[in-house]
């Protein structure tokens, strides 16, 4: 590489650098897109197909079309310049990609992402050979026909896996099963055409040779070359094995690494990419693979996520989106290139089309999803560029006027795709929204989505220890996705005037933000995660007191969470006696019982006496489900479905049964029709719910209780007096008790109201929380209420 470019030397007789107009052009595509993003995103438009025409605007085929904004834009020798800065931002938001990638769920979804991939490459490659006879005479190829059908055939193939990942970000649908689904299709389709282009570039070569002697050398070099690449990719993934833990050894106070530390990992990735670029091969497969293996617990992958993703998803990715609509040209193609841009673009969509519902009608994925999948998988990126930048020059027919129809094709097919995924999310909006179903109707083998929501350290052992418990034994295969959620108040009045995220580089400027508890909650988290090896995913809410429910209500909306887990008010001293937090933390929980759109579960922690995470606990804890009836505790026994696959929990139902099985009906009150009616919708409620709840006991007896999982105990009572003593008989056999919040007028609980001192945790749910005699642990829940729902709290 010339060391000119580097050093950012002008060329000849230049008296301007062309980086220099090179960052005037990104400006300006920064400021077009945030206009068009602006103007489209009323329409439910994502980001890119507002970069791309940002793109189009500033390119020769609009504003460069003026003599002056041409020769400023498109300077001699800038191809140099341009090629090694997006060589830059591709290995970084390439590396960025590897970071932030789900591998679990691609794991458990291996055979769908292949499936999707592998027909839609069987489908595109048909196509492109049914239509390779009509093209080759209509652009008037006469040889080399072999590489000109490889270069159709991954024009037409290949999914910009970038454009898909900030599309499915922007829809908020990156935490759904068919945005996960979507990003993983992206990715292995990227990555499988990276491979086919670099036999397409070593096909070039290798035909370029004149003599079979240096043909033969050549694939001797390609081999080495390629030996070369993987020892040199796994010996930076083992070196990042050892500087990962090692780093944040050497200042264990800081919240993050230094930045000069952070440079340290970017630095030897650039090495390794430059490397393997200058021997022609493209390094995004090896970025992406070493940013996949990087350590995903502990300080250094929080601190590179945290330093990567603002200046990759905000400044690298549009430049990139809007480069891509910048080489959009046009204007030198003839009548038989605008018929061929045509046909590429049809068979592209239809390829996808094609391949990908095929695909899904042999997985027997919902039929609602059959357009968007094809639709959004047909984005074009730099795969495709890169391949038609590739050097040509032995080809005869690969002209400016071919190079210009292929990458309008790919701009032309880009917009198309992104314009149609909005329009189909638009108006099938419903479909892809937020499943708002309760723990009672999710089965085990499905993925279970937690948020626990923690103040400080103090309170984050407890919401661990719940993550423990439900994410069963060691080796369970249960999909489960922890996310813990730190809530930073923030006042009204700042007292600096840095940002917040300026306040994060200095550890002891930033106390009053939270600064120190992060530092203690990071440590508490990734001690876990190094024992249990269950990586905790982390999300951080700073907001202002009196709208913190609001977040956390629109976080579970957006995260797509099952349940949300809130610390109870008080914690436990070390003398044993219960401390009061504040009052606007109480009110912080009822404001979230009553608006959130998922269950909900209050956590009372007994730090001292009560319950232990079950990870690293020398035995086994006795857990035991308080059941009544009604949906609350049903809700809460559907969670200790989880709670029974931990091998380090037993867990025993213990359900109260009312002693006079037989009440009298309320029908044989009624004196008027109108109230008759009315008490026989009561009694047909209420005779619905007794059936859920046997039903619901019968599953659960069948799967867990026969087997000898689960414990079973049936206690009959006669009223709450009567249920307050067989509370304190049993307070001291168990670790952590859980129940549900509301159970209506149940006789078995009636009269316990009268001494209630905190009503948001139910009449059972306040007792155990509030007794001095009590020294387990109590987790209440609530399920999610619907607006049909009455609500009581006071």
């Amino acid at each position: 590489m010339d060391p000119n470019l580097l050093l950012c030397l002008p060329q000849g007789d230049a008296l301007f650098n062309p980086l220099n107009t090179m960052f005037i052009q990104m400006a300006c595509i920064l400021v077009f897109s945030q206009l068009f993003f602006l103007l489209l995103k009323p329409c439910g438009q994502a980001g890119p197909v507002a970069q791309i025409l940002a793109g189009i605007v500033l390119s020769p085929a609009l504003l460069s079309r003026i003599d002056q904004v041409k020769n400023f834009f498109l300077q001699n020798d800038a191809a140099d310049y341009y090629s090694f800065f997006s060589f830059a931002l591709r290995t970084s938001f390439m590396f960025l990609i590897g970071l932030e990638f789900d591998l679990q769920f691609m794991r458990r979804n291996l055979k769908k992402v292949t499936v999707i991939t592998i027909s839609s490459f069987v489908s595109c490659a048909l196509l492109s050979l049914a239509f390779f006879y009509l093209l080759t005479p209509l652009l008037r190829i006469k040889e080399d026909l072999f590489t000109f059908y490889l270069v159709l055939f991954i024009t037409l193939s290949n999914t910009a896996s970038p454009v898909v990942l900030r599309s499915i970000s922007d829809w908020k649908l990156s935490t759904s099963e068919i945005g996960r689904l979507t990003i993983s299709c992206a990715l292995l389709n990227e990555l499988t055409n990276v491979v086919v282009y670099t036999i397409i570039i070593a096909v070039i070569s290798s035909s370029a040779s004149s003599s079979a002697s240096s043909s033969d050398s050549s694939s001797r070099s390609l081999i080495g070359d390629l030996f070369l690449f993987i020892f040199m990719t796994g010996a930076l993934i083992l070196l990042n094995r050892f500087l990962a833990p090692w780093l944040p050894k050497r200042n264990p106070k800081e919240k993050y690494l230094s930045k000069a530390e952070t440079l340290v990992f970017f630095v030897f990735l650039l090495i390794i990419a430059i490397t393997i670029e200058s021997y022609d091969v493209n390094s995004s497969v090896s970025v992406f693979i070493i940013g996949i293996m990087f350590p995903r617990q502990g300080k250094t992958h929080r601190t590179l996520i945290n330093r990567l993703s603002y200046p990759i998803h905000e400044f690298v990715l549009p430049v990139y989106f809007g480069y891509i609509g910048f080489r959009f040209s046009i204007i030198a193609l003839t009548k038989r290139y605008y018929i061929g841009l045509v046909i590429i673009v049809i068979l592209t969509l239809v390829g996808k089309f094609i391949g990908v519902i095929s695909a899904c009608m042999y997985l027997k994925i919902p039929k609602k999803y059959w357009l968007f999948l094809p639709t959004i998988l047909s984005v074009k990126g730099h795969v495709g560029l890169l391949l038609l930048d590739a050097n040509y020059a032995e080809k005869k027919w690969w002209t400016t006027t071919i190079h210009d129809m292929m990458i309008a094709s790919l701009v032309i097919t880009t917009l198309l795709s992104g314009v149609l995924a909005s329009f189909l999310l638009k108006a099938r909006e419903k479909d892809f929204a937020h499943q708002k179903t309760s723990l009672e109707s999710h089965d085990t083998s499905e993925e279970l989505r937690t948020l626990s929501c923690v103040y400080g350290a103090r309170c984050t052992r407890g919401e661990i220890a719940i993550i423990s418990s439900l994410s069963g034994s060691h080796g369970a295969s249960k999909p489960f996705t922890p996310l813990l959620m730190h809530l930073v108040p923030l006042p009204k009045k700042r007292k600096s005037e840095l940002l917040y995220h300026e306040h994060d580089e200095d550890v002891h400027v930033d106390d009053d933000f939270g600064t120190n508890e992060s530092l203690m909650v990071n440590d508490s988290i990734d001690s876990f995660a190094k024992d249990s090896k269950i990586l905790i995913q982390q999300v951080k809410l700073v907001t202002q007191m009196v709208n913190m429910h609001e977040e956390i209500c629109n976080a579970t909306e957006d995260l797509r969470v099952n349940i949300v887990f809130l610390p109870f008010h008080k914690h436990q001293r070390i003398d044993g006696k219960t401390t009061n937090d504040g009052e606007h933390f109480r009110q912080l929980n009822r404001k979230v019982l009553r608006h959130a759109p998922c269950s909900v579960g209050i956590y009372v922690d007994r730090n001292i006496t009560g319950f232990q995470q079950p990870h690293g606990f020398g035995s086994v804890q006795n857990v035991a489900v308080l059941f009544f009836g009604g949906p609350d505790d049903r809700e809460a026994l559907a969670l200790c479905k989880w709670f029974a696959s931990n091998t380090l929990i037993h867990l025993t139902i213990i359900q109260f049964v009312l002693e006079d099985s037989h009440p009298e009906s309320p029908v044989r009150n009624a004196t008027t029709p109108d109230s008759s009616e009315i008490l026989i919708e009561v009694q047909g409620r209420n005779q619905t719910e007794h059936e859920a709840d046997r039903s619901l006991l019968e599953e659960f007896h069948n799967r867990f209780v026969s087997t000898g999982q689960v414990g079973f105990i049936e206690k009959r009572v006669s009223n709450g007096t009567h249920t307050l003593t067989i509370l304190r008989e049993i307070e001291e056999m168990y670790s952590l008790f859980v129940v549900g919040k509301s159970r209506g007028d149940c006789p078995m609980t009636v009269r316990m109201k009268d001494w209630e001192e905190c009503p948001e945790l139910g009449t059972v749910g306040d007792f155990l929380a509030s007794s001095l005699d009590v020294n387990a642990s109590v987790l209440v829940v609530q399920r999610q209420r619907n607006s049909h729902d009455d609500f009581i709290d006071d």
